[in-house]
């Protein structure tokens, strides 16, 4: 990951421990009317590269119109979700 990690963590954030965030709104990359993507992106410190990418959509079907103005998971929630450390046991 470290050959992408510029890229993908550039504008992000660097937490105490190493850890590197991301978040990004984004349009759907599905075609459907009015979709939206919101992601939180997570690279933990360490040899492994341990990477955890949380989003969300404001439909239940890429493919098909937004059915919501906003997905149901905010941005700090994701973040939340993404950087929580139940995903160590799974290094």
């Amino acid at each position: 990951m470290d050959d992408a990690a510029g890229e993908l963590y550039g504008n992000g954030e660097a937490l105490p421990d190493g850890t590197r965030v991301a978040t990004r709104q984004s349009p759907g990359g599905k075609g459907g009317s009015g979709v939206v993507t919101w992601t939180a992106d997570t690279l933990r410190a360490g040899p492994d590269g341990f990477r955890v990418v949380i989003s969300a959509f404001n439909t239940g079907d890429q493919n098909e119109a937004a059915t919501r103005e906003t997905p149901a998971l905010t941005m700090d929630q994701l973040r939340e979700i993404a950087l929580s450390k139940e995903w160590d046991a799974l290094r």
